[in-house]
């Protein structure tokens, strides 16, 4: 059966293609990139290419050797795709210069949300002295809207010179969007008011991607006038045209609560719906030889044209790449291998874009067809495959919607903490709304006419309110999300281990791969139920890194309580900083919430107790005189370290976003030479504390 399984990997080359140059550029993000090893990679490749070369004429001889360098080649460009854009490696990247000014064209389609507007900004030129040179990179831009902001792809401005790094994560299991940004290329932030910038030209971006954005916005304007409803509108845009700018976060949360967040990102399931509908128009034309490849490039142009008009993302590339090779090998009438076309769209999009390979919806749109791949098969159902076409289609979409779910759910853990039990009713409830909501929608982007555009939004929104209805249902029912499930890396690998080797034993009978298959899953057990184990019986202390408000939370045996300036346990920016964290000890909803009255006018002190630990704020005036585990300095307060420190005799004195610079450097010299401890969480980690406190 071993013969089998090699004859099967003869048919599948991109995947081994795929696997090496995806180890060099993994390597090459794991390892810090200096001049000498770039020159080094550059060198390597060189080398490696010219021997390829060599021993393709001598391959009968040395088919070994040339496979092996031929593997080796890639691994290296891999690395050198990767490390060429670096900063430190490019020697035209803005970053680090003097400049005063920089030029640079808008590279995406502008986000405006709460009172400003961020884009990713591609940079041109910079002054130095009194001149412009040519300059590389990118960078993130945020500007303050005001009445005169009118800011649109491809827009080319000059701005001011206020840039800066991007911040790393300071609180434990925060999202960290310097390292989201880095893999699109992003390293450097700038925020500027309206008067440090200016718009010196237009339209110099891409020009087929500015005809889409504009198509699409004519699109979404067109929703607006015939869906009424404002929950309807924005999950329509979203679904149809891929527009989610306007997406509110209680939407965002329900979706995503029961497993269909696809459904929101236009992905392989919606421009297979596009397809379907193409096809089957296209099949009632009949024609010659010549006609049918007029048909296939009427296909290939409108799948490629709904994937620019939705913006690109990486779902949607690799299900139009993978039905432009299907397509294309039904032509020449090639017999299309799924996992060798999967591999070769992957490999397509790492060449242009190798920074994708660390996207979460490129790992989580090809976790989930190597799924349907490998497991689908397996659920198929001698009983429903006789049954009637309904119910076969009904058990295939299940078992479709099962098989991509159990291959991302490791990533999803180890990404977003939380897994949705009613996944499998979700999906299945929203196959035939989507659908028709697809369809209606189709028919709304050509019709001209005014009363059928009427019935049409009319259609959709009542399908898309009895679609969220059903979510909103399962969402409220108990035990809809579990969260805290935070997968670390071994057990993402674990995971995917598990399905790649148990699925070799079944289809290859290998006893030895089912027991590996079962070591594995095993040890993967033993690791989840002892982080489970350590999780419910933690004890600890936290102060977070909440900018200028102050948040402590106390954990003891699935109890936490969380003091906090902010006014409610759902503020939007509480949430993000701290959910993945304390969601692994208490379920969100659970936890003791206590608001701290605190403004930038208003000034107070606090003294906090939990049993035999003490905590005391200190906004101004003088704390209470008394033993203090913690002193928490905030607001610049006055107070005379010095003279009055042994008054409280804290073990430590932290100090928060509310002070200065210049005061925090002040008091860490003073508190030096009085040996106490001190901490200070501004632009810093957050404090933690692990160890038994209550």
């Amino acid at each position: 059966m071993r013969t089998n399984f090699y004859e099967q990997m003869k048919k599948v080359p991109f995947l081994k293609f795929l696997f090496f140059y995806g180890l060099g550029i993994w390597i090459a993000n794991a390892s810090r990139a200096d001049d000498s090893r770039f020159i080094m990679v550059q060198i390597s490749l060189v080398i490696s290419v010219i021997i390829h070369f060599i021993f393709f004429f001598q391959r009968s001889r040395l088919g070994v050797l040339f496979m092996i360098n031929g593997y080796f080649m890639l691994s290296v460009f891999g690395m050198w795709n990767i490390w060429r854009t670096y900063a430190d490696i490019e020697r035209a990247h803005f970053y680090g210069k003097a400049s005063e000014q920089l030029v640079g064209i808008v590279d995406d389609e502008p986000i405006v949300k709460n009172g400003i507007v961020r884009f990713p900004v591609k940079v041109l030129a910079q002054q130095i002295g009194v001149s412009f040179r040519k300059a590389t990179g990118k960078l993130m831009m945020t500007i303050v809207l005001d009445s005169t902001t009118s800011i649109g792809y491809g827009d080319e401005l000059m701005f001011v010179n206020k840039i800066q790094q991007i911040p790393t994560s300071y609180n434990p299991l925060e999202f960290d969007y310097k390292n989201y940004l880095m893999h699109q290329s992003i390293h450097d932030h700038i925020f500027l008011n309206a008067h440090e910038y200016k718009i010196i030209n237009h339209n110099k971006g891409w020009h087929i991607k500015a005809l889409a954005l504009q198509i699409r916005q004519n699109l979404v304007d067109k929703f607006k006038k015939y869906v009424a409803d404002e929950e309807s509108f924005q999950i329509a845009v979203a679904l149809i045209v891929g527009y989610r700018t306007m997406m509110s976060s209680e939407v965002i949360q329900t979706f995503s609560n029961t497993g269909t967040i696809h459904v929101l990102s236009v992905s392989g399931m919606h421009v297979g719906i596009v397809f379907l509908f193409l096809m089957w128009i296209l099949k009632q034309l009949k024609g010659n030889d010549a006609f049918n490849v007029f048909r296939l490039v009427l296909l290939l142009l409108s799948i490629w044209a709904y994937t620019i008009l939705t913006g690109m993302a990486p779902s949607i590339l690799r299900a139009a790449i993978m039905l432009s090779f299907f397509l294309i090998s039904r032509l020449i009438q090639r017999e299309a291998n799924m996992l060798n076309t999967m591999a070769s769209s992957a490999f397509v999009l790492l060449l242009l874009e190798p920074n994708m390979l660390f996207d979460i919806g490129f790992q989580l749109s090809y976790c989930a067809v190597l799924g349907i791949v490998l497991l689908f098969p397996l659920f198929k159902c001698p009983i429903f495959l006789d049954g009637s076409r309904f119910r076969r289609i009904g058990w295939d979409s299940i078992m479709i919607s099962l098989s991509a779910q159990i291959m991302t759910a490791p990533l999803a853990l180890y990404y977003f903490g939380q897994f949705p039990n009613y996944f499998l009713i979700a999906n299945v409830l929203v196959i035939v709304p989507v659908t028709i909501i697809m369809y209606v929608g189709i028919g709304m982007l050509f019709s001209p006419f005014e009363i059928v555009n009427v019935w049409l939004g009319n259609i959709m929104q009542w399908c898309i309110q009895m679609m969220f209805e059903m979510l909103k249902f399962l969402d409220q029912l108990p035990f809809a999300t579990w969260t805290g499930l935070i997968f670390s890396p071994l057990m993402v690998l674990l995971s995917i281990a598990v399905v790649l080797v148990g699925s070799y034993a079944w289809y290859w009978r290998n006893k030895s791969a089912l027991y590996c298959s079962t070591i594995f899953l095993f040890v993967l057990i033993i690791l989840f139920s002892y982080q489970q184990y350590v999780q419910l019986n933690y004890s600890g202390f936290r102060i977070y890194n909440t900018r200028k408000e102050i948040t402590l939370a106390f954990i003891n045996k699935s109890k936490v309580t969380l003091i906090s300036s902010f006014d409610s346990l759902n503020s939007r920016n509480l949430v993000y900083s701290v959910n993945r964290d304390l969601t692994r000890f208490s379920n969100w909803k659970d936890i003791d919430f206590i608001s701290l009255a605190s403004s930038d006018s208003l000034r107070t002190n606090y003294l906090i107790q939990k049993s035999n630990f003490t905590v005391q704020m200190l906004e101004h005036g003088s704390p209470a005189v008394q033993p203090t585990d913690i002193l928490v300095v905030r607001k610049n307060s006055k107070w005379n370290f010095v003279d009055h420190i042994k008054l409280v005799d804290p073990k430590l004195v932290l100090f928060d976003g509310t002070s200065s610079d210049a005061n925090i450097r002040i008091w860490e010299h003073q508190l030096d030479s009085l040996g106490v401890a001190h901490y200070s969480i501004k632009n810093n980690f957050a404090y933690v504390w692990d160890q038994e406190l209550l």
